[in-house]
């Protein structure tokens, strides 16, 4: 006698009363979703800057020198290793080459040159560098010095260029900024430096021009035609416009800046439209800078000797996606007296205030554990906004999954920030065994550069939201059990690409960074899935 089973009789009568494609719907398995949170003051760290590599508030020091038996070569590793808890790891690099104004480098300043990169690879630091000859009284060298120079520097960038995160213009005039140089002031000889600078800059890193005009009146002389305003049609491209960005040594400092703009700043104004195109363009070549010394800076709130009022830069910093900003300058640990970094260390914001001027803020960031409303300094949302600030909002993903079978994973993020990622960056998703023995690889389809905050010509500064999926097979190879989902954002050199203290960290409180025993992973985890035997 035959025994019909009911429970399979109506499981097959279901699957017959939808179409094909909603069967196959209902069959699949459903995905998994995990809400993501920003990161709250009081949980661990959370007062804290985020320790990412290529962003953020930079020291200042000096590079590729003897320093001589009586003082130690470590001391401005040491100095920036105190900053770590603000998240620092840039410097801006000067490497004077006034002892070689009328003759060949020596080999000894190669070498010094080497070994400091070498202790910026060991400690996780990067740098913007820059090459200078005049200070004080040193007069700079004729125009053929500077050539064979930068020939003679091409080995060693090149050699390290994972390492440098920006080698701005320099090499013309006063601490390289092209101004008051003793021989090479005329935009002729300036042109002919900077394209030998674009040749020494690796292709998949950006230099930067003190002044923007500079700019537009070098890139006629090395292409014989009008400079192209960059967009996203010609970002990330060799052409030469598309690779210099801008250093604001005067940030705020009187209505142009100290001299950075032939008039008072005024974003889409006639009477300066080289400001504006210099803000539209800050969102695909990087930009960057430092108020002057002592409070000499200035913006019309605050006065000389007064210094700069924290909330008006940090407002300045977004309008023209900073990537970095110098944590040297107006500050008492340098400069002995309290000064700019000091007062916005201790003025607060409330998260109205910076809502009020469509300025991002993430979850969580004003509040406590208990949802309590908590204050935030200028200087800590400065410090945790200029550059980038990668926020995962949510994922979805399949937990269960059997050998050979499929995977899907979707993610979703938000910049934060101030600016994009401007060098590049390849996502992965990495599986960890339970065991943390075996670890898989899974590059993404995705471009960290396109992860803009916003759109550049949305004026209402409404956050972009940014998706990573992956849909495909799991790892031929991979075993049985339960594995650690992860992603991962690794620098691409392959001097880096090992190292945690390169890679990138999420600004979530509920994704849990990972490293290897062997210390080659830094991970943010997502979530667990179980592979299951076919």
């Amino acid at each position: 006698m035959n025994h019909t089973n009911p429970i399979k009789t109506l499981s097959i009568l279901l699957l017959f009363c939808f179409s094909p494609a909603q069967a196959e719907e209902w069959a699949s398995p459903a995905l998994k979703t995990i809400a993501f949170h920003g990161i709250r003051a009081t949980d661990p760290g959370g007062r804290m800057g985020l320790r990412n590599p290529e962003r953020g508030l930079r020291y200042e020091s000096r590079i590729g020198n003897n320093i001589g038996e009586d003082n130690n070569h470590m001391d401005w590793i040491r100095a920036m290793q105190r900053f770590e808890p603000d998240g620092m790891t840039l410097s801006q690099t000067y490497c004077y080459l006034d002892a070689f104004v009328d003759k060949p480098l020596s080999q000894e300043k190669l070498d010094w040159l080497q070994r400091d990169f070498d202790l910026m690879r060991r400690y996780g630091f990067k740098c913007l560098l820059r090459f200078a000859y005049q200070h004080g009284d040193v007069k700079g060298p004729e125009k053929k010095w500077v050539l064979h120079h930068i020939e003679q520097l091409k080995p060693v960038i090149e050699k390290n260029s994972d390492v440098i995160f920006i080698l701005q213009a320099g090499f013309i005039g006063m601490w390289g900024e092209w101004h008051g140089d003793t021989h090479n002031d005329d935009y002729d000889s300036r042109a002919e430096i900077l394209a030998k600078v674009l040749e020494l800059v690796p292709e998949d890193r950006f230099t930067q021009v003190r002044v923007p005009i500079y700019k537009l009146k070098i890139v006629p002389r090395l292409e014989k035609r009008r400079p192209l305003e960059v967009d996203e049609r010609i970002a990330f491209t060799l052409k030469p416009e598309a690779r210099i960005g801008f250093n604001n040594d005067g940030v705020l400092a009187g209505p142009t800046h100290g001299g950075t703009w032939p008039q008072k700043p005024h974003l889409g104004s006639k009477e300066n439209p080289l400001f504006a195109r210099a803000t539209r363009e800050s969102a695909w070549v990087p930009t960057e800078g430092e108020m002057f010394w002592s409070d000499q800076a200035w913006d019309g709130v605050e006065e000389t000797g007064k210094g700069v009022d924290g909330f008006n830069a940090i407002k300045h910093l977004r309008l023209q996606h900073y990537v970095s900003f110098s944590l040297a300058h107006s500050y008492s640990e340098f400069q002995g007296e309290p000064y700019c970094m000091d007062r916005w260390r201790t003025r607060t914001l409330t998260a109205d205030k910076l809502e009020a001027e469509n300025l991002p803020v993430s979850n969580g960031y004003f509040s406590d554990i208990y949802g309590k409303p908590v204050e935030r300094t200028e200087f800590e949302y400065l410090r945790d906004h200029v550059g980038y600030r990668l926020e995962l909002q949510e994922a979805r993903l399949t937990e269960n999954i059997k050998q050979g079978g499929n995977m899907r994973v979707e993610i979703d993020l938000i910049n934060r920030g101030f600016s994009t990622l401007f060098n590049p960056r390849q996502p992965l998703l990495v599986l960890i065994s339970d065991n943390e023995k075996t670890i898989h690889e899974i590059p993404l389809d995705a471009n960290p550069r396109h992860w803009q905050p916003f759109h550049p010509k949305d004026p209402s500064y409404k956050p972009l939201l940014h998706k990573i999926s992956y849909d495909g097979k799991l790892p031929e190879n991979i075993d049985p059990g339960k594995y650690k989902l992860g992603l991962w954002l690794p620098d691409p050199k392959p001097a880096l690409r090992r190292d945690p203290q390169f890679a990138i960290r999420l600004a979530n409180r509920d994704t849990h960074w990972w490293t290897s025993v062997d210390g080659q992973y830094g991970v943010n985890i997502l979530h667990s899935i179980q592979v299951a035997e076919k």
